[in-house]
């Protein structure tokens, strides 16, 4: 993706109705969002986050990855921007400094590309996605209760029951 991000792949003509859908399923369950007509280049964001969870383990990984979520969903935040990550990533001990280094190196892009091929390995073509284990993944702009159906599936029942 170019460093200024690209359009979503839905036409002028049909952002409306989808802004409206996002806007309406992130209201119900309490999430403030204005979603954004183009997508951003999270690649900073997504390093950065490798980052994180080198020097302080994958909770925090998670904790940062919500806290660069909420500053581009809600705040509005351009997440390409060197100092708002760096702004995100400082309460994990990360430097602006720290940040430039690993960017300009792309120390990270090794484990961001290999959970890209994973997510695509597993079906991923959307967000939000979540995943387990084993391969088993959902994805995409879904209704809260089929998010529940499909985590109550008997075929999901039996992918945790194996470990996978």
């Amino acid at each position: 993706m170019p460093p200024s991000g690209a359009d979503k792949p839905f036409s002028d003509a049909e952002w409306p109705a989808i802004r409206a859908r996002l806007f309406e399923l992130a209201q119900r369950v309490g999430v403030p969002i204005d979603p954004p007509r183009r997508n951003v280049n999270s690649r900073l964001a997504l390093e950065t986050m490798e980052l994180v969870r080198a020097r302080a383990g994958d909770d925090a990984a998670a904790r940062f990855h919500h806290a660069v979520s909420r500053a581009f969903f809600v705040d509005g935040a351009n997440v390409a921007d060197p100092s708002v990550i760096a702004a995100e990533a400082a309460p994990f001990d990360v430097t602006k400094d720290d940040v430039a280094s690993a960017w300009e190196r792309h120390a990270f892009a090794g484990a961001v590309d290999a959970s890209i091929a994973a997510s695509r390995a597993a079906g991923v073509r959307g967000v939000p996605a979540y995943g387990w284990p084993g391969g088993r993944a959902i994805s995409g702009m879904m209704e809260p209760e089929q998010i529940v159906r499909a985590l109550s599936s008997p075929a999901f029942a039996a992918v945790l029951d194996s470990g996978v």
